[in-house]
């Protein structure tokens, strides 16, 4: 797990408040119901109350095998509007592609790569005359 809270995010819905919090489960949970975090995604796009609840449920850590529980987040997405509900999620969502938190340049420094930087390259060419 990682050492920071990159990614956690605190999902208001309805009356229902949920901190979603990027792990390797909630990773495997929208992998085995979506097929991957991209068409899980595509789901919340598509404003499915069920999806977004799912998504929501393996984010907090609510077993997703338990119906009744289940029924309750997707309740609470009903009520607080699963457009509104959705966006928030979609945030979660988007943190499990890049659950370090790293930009590109901080992981290719941490390959011991120089950073890719175009405007360095440019000033950094000297042009003998």
């Amino acid at each position: 797990m990682s050492k920071t809270n990159h990614g956690t995010v605190v999902v208001e819905a309805g009356s229902d408040s949920f901190t979603l919090k990027p792990t390797l489960r909630a990773v495997r949970a929208l992998e085995n119901r979506f097929g991957g975090i991209l068409p899980a995604m595509q789901a919340l796009g598509a404003a499915n109350i069920t999806a977004t609840a799912f998504i929501i449920a393996a984010g907090a850590g609510i077993d997703t095998n338990k119906r009744k529980e289940l029924e309750a987040v997707e309740e609470a997405v009903f009520e607080g509007g699963v457009n509104k509900v959705g966006t928030q999620v979609l945030q979660f969502v988007k943190a499990l592609l890049n659950p370090g938190g790293k930009t590109d340049e901080e992981l290719e420094e941490s390959q011991g790569n120089e950073p890719s930087d175009l405007a360095t390259a440019a000033t950094s060419t000297s042009s003998s005359e």
